[in-house]
């Protein structure tokens, strides 16, 4: 059996670099590991492999792979590829427009 130990999850590699990182790097890897999970879940969802996932980005399954596991963040490119792959827009929006929306639904 392979040793795959190399292979991290976002969730383990932004609490590994959150030690050193300065507040906006800090902000991007959070933010890059939220999309990262939406992008997987609705792959799952939809029943796709990363195979047929790089097909209808026209990118490989590589990079599908690292988008969803690596210790790298993948480049925004990548990811809208993906999203759009899979019927997703990415959205931005302001804090404070977050901050409401959040409170809207308590």
């Amino acid at each position: 059996m392979k040793n795959n130990d190399h292979l991290r999850t976002w969730k383990k590699f932004k609490e590994d670099k959150l030690d050193y990182k300065t507040e906006i790097e800090k902000q991007v890897i959070s933010e890059m590991a939220k999309l990262v999970v939406q992008i997987v879940e609705r792959r799952r969802s939809l029943g796709l492999t990363q195979t047929q996932v790089a097909e209808l980005a026209g990118i490989t399954q590589a990079q599908v792979g690292r988008l969803e596991t690596s210790s790298t963040i993948p480049s925004i490119e990548t990811v809208v590829k993906v999203a759009i792959a899979l019927g997703m827009t990415i959205n931005l929006s302001s804090y404070e427009e977050q901050s409401a929306a959040r409170m809207t639904y308590v």
